[in-house]
């Protein structure tokens, strides 16, 4: 009998113990979850503009560049320009020796014009299309500019003997810009001609520049497992230091909302499956259910569920339970607090 005495004697020692231990437990992590309301983690809902962007770079090139040739051979006789001049349309930039050429054009078209007078038909002919040949091998010893534009590089002086096809200089139309840049393959979805595009430049620290997306290749490009597609955006201005070559770092717009309600994102709490808010009533925090729009990875648009004005309370305060997100307790009073786990 007094063994069946002490054996409920230290059961009940337990017990009341264990109590008296869960009790204090509760009490200490119910403290830990309480959220005070502050000037720190409260912020005031407002309305803005909000943008979902591709981040890419590229480097900037004009919109064309030549290389310049001569369709015949002979050595340089006059150099017209020097690196970095400006050139019109159909400026003489260098000429080759033209002896032959100038005697081949003044033989043909004398004998086109006797043929003219005196000759058959064919023999008008004849001498028309020699004519039309040593005319177009003198104007070939002339390189002209086929646009206005910069010449960027000039790769002979006078007395250089060049062939047929071989470059001389290399003329770019400064007027237009665009960059070369490749997207990766997932983003591809998300691209459309006319896209529009905010552009940075490591060479004009400060400035912003605009443009819009031109071309999405047809075709991909593997580089050491890496699929990218090539892309062109067109620069809207063109400034004057701007240099072939230059590197640009992009932003493309492919989703933008306006007059929108916005949030940090890391004010968003998953409950159930739910997304909710902790906003703050009459000096009390209650958790509302939202509905979000786009958003920038850091904000987010709420379509429904706040307005403007509102105050909420920001996730650096709920993070002090790390289970909150999981938890179905709404706050009374001027914290948060409830049993772990538990709803209501």
């Amino acid at each position: 009998m007094k063994k069946i005495l002490l054996i409920t004697a230290v059961v009940i020692i337990i017990a009341v113990g264990g109590y008296f231990g869960y009790s204090r437990y509760f009490t200490e992590d119910s403290t830990e979850n309480i959220i005070e309301i502050t000037q720190q983690n409260t912020y005031q809902v407002k309305t803005g503009n909000l943008q979902n962007t591709i981040s890419v770079s590229g480097n900037i090139y004009p919109i064309e560049e030549q290389d310049l040739t001569f369709s015949t051979s002979g050595s340089i006789e006059y150099v017209n320009i020097e690196d970095g001049d400006s050139v019109l349309e159909d400026d003489i930039l260098i000429e080759l020796k033209n002896n032959q050429a100038q005697l081949e054009y003044f033989r043909a078209e004398n004998n086109y014009n006797n043929a003219k007078i005196n000759g058959s038909p064919n023999a008008v002919k004849e001498a028309e299309l020699n004519y039309e040949i040593a005319k177009e091998s003198l104007e070939n010893t002339k390189l002209e500019a086929p646009y206005s534009g910069v010449i960027t590089e000039l790769l002979v002086q006078k007395g250089d003997y060049i062939n047929s096809g071989q470059s001389v200089a290399t003329l770019i139309d400064n007027s237009s810009y665009e960059v070369k840049a490749n997207i990766d393959e997932s983003d591809l979805a998300d691209l459309n001609i006319g896209q529009d595009v905010e552009i940075s430049m490591e060479a004009l620290p400060g400035q912003q520049l605009t443009g819009k997306l031109t071309e999405i290749s047809s075709q991909a490009v593997s580089n050491s497992g890496v699929v990218t597609v090539p892309i062109t955006i067109l620069i809207d201005e063109v400034l004057d230091s701007f240099k072939p070559g230059l590197s640009a770092d992009m932003e493309i717009i492919v989703d933008e909302m306006e007059d929108q309600v916005i949030i940090p994102l890391t004010a968003v709490l998953s409950q159930k499956g739910k997304k909710m808010v902790q906003k703050v009533v009459d000096d009390q925090i209650e958790m509302i259910e939202i509905e979000t729009g786009l958003t920038d990875g850091l904000k987010v648009v709420v379509l429904s569920g706040l307005n403007s004005g509102d105050a909420i309370i920001l996730n650096i305060a709920a993070t002090v339970n790390s289970d909150l997100s999981n938890t179905g307790f709404m706050p009374t009073g001027r914290g948060m607090n409830g049993p772990p786990g538990g709803d209501k």
